[in-house]
């Protein structure tokens, strides 16, 4: 079999039929760092590629040599993936990947999610990579995922941790389903299988007992009365119900205290000053004068322009950090957010920037500083000018340049975790942000008091609260001949020093991350 009969080099690639392939040698090398190793370095002239399916062998070397993915069989993906991944050809891998994540945002049918989750599974599992897995459950967490999580866990038995874990994430808010499937799991067991355990303990059951107290009161009394429990099960069994029973009491105290107070700037003005250090930044977590994390980013790249810390004193900060956010419960940051930082920041010619770069990067893979889906992104659909009630641009109502006795009211659409079996049907669930100033101090206030809602088509529900939003502004600008996204929280500050020759700046959009960590599945 030949792919090319000139008379440039070759060399043959054998198939798990027996057949060979001739391919020539600067096809195989040019985009391959494994196919340079053995055809340049060991100087082979052979190979042997048995692991995979011919078919799959046969459109891998096509691939490198139009180096055009257009379209792609969904039983195809997973040979063709794992091959570039074990040939080290970085374009396939990216291409691949980049064909996935548009399966993603088009999926709508159980067999999609299906075919999406084993990918990812595979990927995490197999080839150590839980980036995709972590982009599904961000597209996939805050949507109906019933049927796919039944199916999978209907015999919860087969499954890996890792599994179960992705599960509970991809769950999003609906604990019931999770429940059920306990007590579907246990209908004519004698004992507690360990995966039934595992699932349960990586439950957030304060969520699932307040949602549902009759049915979590239902799953923990068949499993406290299965025939042949051992006692380590049961004081499981007993230290859930009272973890549980203490997480509750202050959960639901909590809410009873509503914020309003988004923003405020007096309060901004003072914290970057007093914030010129990373120690300085863990005393205002520490002091309450930053509750999400999405101000502590921005503060460290405000600290980092001034006093770059040391590795020993970064060590100490993350430490420190994570033990607080822990304490605390602060918002964490998203990774997505992180993502627009890091990117950006690859354009800096500061030399600072590289260990700013690698400090959000330790942030981003600590599961107790950041998250993929424990806030939900909102983006603000309109800005209404409140004195003359006319819709203004978004440009207009975000820059501060709001007068004394005027401000304007921002519009977004959510429906909260709490509030999942509203039957309102001629309005949609949201809120509405008043951007307003007094005495030379821009605040950003929660509406709701009912009149303010009035003709907008939004109503809100009393579980909104400003303490769980973070309010910011995606912009972008020009840095050479790219165009660059850049993240601010509420105010432009510190791009003018990362990025100085950053040019043609333009508002994208304005966005609340909005907390929904307590309410989510998982832990």
């Amino acid at each position: 079999m030949y792919m090319n009969e000139t008379e440039e080099e070759t060399v043959l690639i054998k198939l798990k039929t027996g057949e060979h392939i001739v391919v020539p040698k600067q096809r195989l090398i040019a985009d391959s760092a494994k196919f340079t190793e053995l055809f340049v370095t060991l100087n082979f002239d052979e190979h042997e590629i048995d692991d995979f399916s011919p078919e799959a062998v046969e459109v891998f070397l096509t691939l490198l040599d139009t180096k055009v993915l257009d379209d792609l069989e969904m039983n195809m993906f997973r040979e063709l993936h794992k091959l570039a991944v074990v040939f080290e050809v970085v374009w396939l891998i990216d291409s691949c990947q980049a064909w996935l994540k548009g399966i993603m945002n088009t999926a709508s049918t159980k067999e999609e999610k299906i075919f999406l989750f084993e990918e990812c599974w595979f990927i995490a599992d197999k080839l150590k990579n839980e980036l995709m897995m972590d982009q599904l459950i961000y597209v996939f967490a805050h949507k109906d995922n019933k049927s796919l999580i039944s199916d999978y866990l209907s015999d919860i038995s087969s499954l890996k941790s890792g599994q179960i874990d992705a599960l509970l994430r991809l769950g999003g808010v609906d604990t019931d389903i999770f429940l059920q499937i306990v007590l579907q799991n246990l209908e004519g067991k004698t004992e507690l299988h360990p995966n039934l355990k595992y699932l349960l303990d990586g439950m957030n059951l304060a969520w699932s007992r307040e949602k549902n107290e009759d049915l979590f009161l239902e799953v923990v009394d068949s499993v406290s009365n299965l025939p042949e429990i051992s006692m380590a099960d049961m004081r499981f069994v007993q230290k859930l119900m009272s973890d549980t029973a203490r997480l509750v009491r202050p959960y639901k105290q909590e809410r009873k205290t509503r914020t309003t107070l988004v923003f405020d700037q007096k309060k901004d003005r003072e914290l970057f000053p007093n914030c010129s250090t990373i120690n300085d930044v863990v005393k205002a977590v520490t002091d309450d004068r930053v509750t999400s994390m999405f101000t502590v980013v921005e503060l460290l790249s405000y600290v980092f322009m001034y006093n770059v810390p040391n590795s020993e004193e970064l060590n100490i900060f993350v430490t420190n950090l994570e033990d607080l956010c822990t304490k605390k419960q602060l918002q964490k940051v998203s990774r997505q957010f992180l993502d627009y930082f890091t990117t950006a920041l690859n354009y800096s010619s500061r030399e600072n920037s590289k260990l700013l770069i690698s400090l959000l990067n330790e942030i981003k893979n600590n599961n107790q500083l950041s998250t993929y889906d424990g806030n939900v992104i909102i983006k603000c659909e309109k800005g209404v000018d409140v004195t003359e009630d006319k819709e203004v641009t978004r440009m207009k109502f975000f820059k501060h340049t709001v007068t004394e006795n005027k401000g304007y009211k921002q519009f977004y659409t959510f429906k909260h975790p709490l509030s999942v079996n509203c039957t309102e049907t001629d309005s949609k669930c949201g809120f509405i942000l008043r951007q307003s100033k007094q005495e030379d101090n821009n605040t950003l206030q929660l509406c709701t008091e009912s009149d303010h809602y009035d003709n907008t088509e939004i109503h809100t529900h009393d579980n909104i609260s400003a303490k769980d939003m973070c309010c910011y502004a995606i912009w972008s600008g020009t840095c050479g001949s790219n165009r660059v996204t850049l993240p601010v929280v509420w105010r432009w500050r510190g791009w003018s020093y990362w990025l100085p020759d950053c040019t043609d700046m333009k508002l994208e959009g304005v966005y609340v991350a909005y907390n929904v960590q307590q309410y989510t599945v998982s832990k």
